[in-house]
């Protein structure tokens, strides 16, 4: 039975610390100890009895104490579950039991002090001042866009005494010395890049630029203060420079035939799937942008005690997910030192406690996602695809995508109604800033 629930105020322990004291019976653990020892009795072998047949006084004294450790652990933790019921505590990490002196024959008495989740009422929202970005896409981005394409298709061509500019591509050979000295990584032979497109550090480029093949030029370049090479950062070194080659670029005409090389049937359609991939794209950012904002706004309302123990969990989760990162990076994470938790604590705390205040008013206001929320999103995202039913269809079979499909609708359902609770103003983004997210 429960005896008492009271809070834990040592001040060691987690302010959402609280114990429960109950009872095992020791009638109850004795039934228990007999009845596994009978159990055990069937299966025990020893040389000059058959199997089932060995003195039940011997296996007693040679399983005994294993039977009382197993038969009282279950008793526990029988009367622990029970005691939490009763005391209606939500608990949030494995309790801590110890037994208290009784005398022989008596029942055992324990006291399990546990941290549980906090209580809290849901803060107003209609003093957070929110932002609802919205950013229109035209005939002018879609017509960037189809200009960016050509260039990724771009041909080149070889011109006689054509001087070096931009987006051509040049062949060079190279060596960069250091008072005098040639340094790694300084030379090379029928080097080539397109110029422009900032592969190379700025001053090289420039000092590229007008020249034609078969021309030369030395130059002195100071390398940045934060260049990779610490040796060579913020130093001054000389080049010698030779253009080999200079190809102006070609690019293809915005037309039927470009639209027909990507599959599609002509630039009217091509324009119109660009334009449709670019609202997909301005939409998915605006919302990222926005849930950010109001995340970070919901944050700021949290005041409640976080339980310690969830915390641990998080700050373990998110240190293997980073360790499984870096091994997909190519790292040898068995070579490479644990990552120290601490660096994670941060991080788990906010994931805690909006995650605790989300599930909350997901609850009080009936926001979960449902299955046409679901649908509806899938149908989204494969919108991106060539074949948008296959790929509704492959993501609606698997039980954990699915799942994730439902975070993130329950998410956007959030967003949107403390948007509309609280001081909420639209403001027009550009769509450059939006795509080179330099956004605020």
């Amino acid at each position: 039975m429960t005896d008492k629930v009271e809070a834990v105020q040592a001040e060691e322990q987690s302010p959402l610390a609280k114990s429960v004291t109950f009872t095992v019976s020791a009638a109850e653990l004795k039934s228990g100890m007999d009845a596994e020892l009978k159990r055990l009795a069937k299966k025990v072998k020893m040389p000059g009895f058959r199997p089932g047949r060995v003195p039940f006084a011997t296996v007693q004294a040679m399983y005994g104490q294993q039977a009382y450790v197993e038969t009282l652990n279950r008793l526990i933790g029988v009367a622990y579950e029970k005691a939490v019921v009763e005391a209606k505590l939500n608990v949030a990490g494995a309790p801590e039991v110890k037994a208290e002196e009784v005398a022989e024959g008596e029942d055992l008495k324990f006291t399990a002090t546990v941290e549980c989740y906090p209580e809290f009422d849901l803060p107003a929202f209609d003093a957070l001042e929110l932002k609802k970005y919205v950013c229109e896409v035209t005939d002018v981005e879609v017509n960037k866009t189809l200009d960016i394409m050509a260039k990724q298709r771009a041909t080149y061509e070889e011109e006689e005494g054509r001087k070096a500019a931009a987006e051509d591509k040049v062949t060079i050979n190279f060596k960069g010395t250091k008072d005098g000295v040639a340094f790694d990584g300084g030379s090379a032979e029928g080097f080539v890049f397109v110029l422009a497109q900032g592969r190379m550090l700025p001053e090289f480029e420039a000092s590229v630029t007008g020249l034609a093949a078969g021309e030369t030029k030395t130059f002195n370049l100071t390398f940045p203060a934060d260049y990779g090479a610490k040796d060579l950062a913020g130093q001054e070194v000389q080049f010698e420079v030779e253009v080999t080659k200079v190809e102006k670029a070609v690019y293809p005409a915005i037309d039927d035939e470009f639209a027909k090389s990507l599959g599609l049937e002509g630039v009217e359609k091509m324009k119109s799937e660009v334009m449709t991939n670019l609202n997909r794209e301005v939409k998915a950012r605006i919302s990222a942008k926005t849930k950010a904002e109001v995340l970070e706004a919901l944050d700021g309302l949290c005041t409640f005690a976080l339980p310690k123990a969830v915390v641990a969990e998080e700050q373990q989760r998110l240190a293997d997910s980073a360790k499984q990162d870096m091994a997909a990076r190519g790292m040898d994470v068995k070579k490479a030192p644990a990552l120290p938790l601490e660096l994670f604590a941060e991080q788990a705390s906010r994931r805690v406690r909006l995650g605790l205040l989300v599930a909350k008013l997901v609850e009080a206001e009936k926001l979960t996602a449902t299955e046409e929320d679901v649908k509806a999103l899938a149908q989204e995202m494969a919108g991106a695809y060539e074949k948008p039913e296959e790929m509704v269809e492959w993501m609606m079979k698997d039980a954990n995508r699915v799942a994730d499909l439902y975070n993130v609708a329950t998410e956007s359902k959030v967003v949107e109604f403390v948007l509309s609770k609280a001081k909420t103003t639209e403001e027009v983004v550009a769509f450059d800033q939006l795509m080179t997210g330099m956004m605020a």
